[in-house]
């Protein structure tokens, strides 16, 4: 019997946690790969891609593909520690700083410094949105 592309995505937000190829009768056990709260859903050979979970999610019960979060992603303050940047974030968006993920709870990501030159941040966007980085020039 040959394989079936699948997707294993969370009930909840739609994100797709594991793709991949098992033949049709290992199908029912991969639902138990993550435990409850997960669905499993079979991909037509033409929509499947190894990369589907970067690029798309899963809404209501259909593959939909990833937006941008934000339309910039530069950005230049006066380094001064008052003069500051501020962008509206998707709610359940976190940031990366210091090596933690923090959550922005207020869906509005704010930033100044006293300090000269680049600084990057990584952001981790819910399901419906790509993942991205913004770069802060303070000058």
């Amino acid at each position: 019997m040959p394989n079936v592309n699948y997707i294993l995505y969370s009930d909840t937000d739609g994100m797709i946690r594991q793709s991949g190829s098992c033949d049709q009768e290992t199908l029912p056990f991969m639902t138990t790969a993550f435990g409850p709260g997960y669905s499993i859903m079979t991909v037509p050979a033409q929509d499947y891609r190894h990369d589907i979970d970067a690029l798309s999610y899963v809404l209501d019960g259909k593959i939909t593909a990833k937006v941008a979060a934000v339309d910039t992603t530069e950005f230049s303050i006066q380094a001064n520690g008052q003069d500051t940047v501020s962008f509206a974030v998707p709610a359940g968006t976190s940031v990366v700083h210091e090596n933690r993920i923090v959550l922005i709870e207020d869906s509005l990501f704010e930033f100044s410094t006293d300090v000269v030159g680049d600084h990057q941040f990584r952001f981790i966007a819910p399901a419906a949105f790509f993942n991205f980085e913004v770069t802060v020039h303070a000058v």
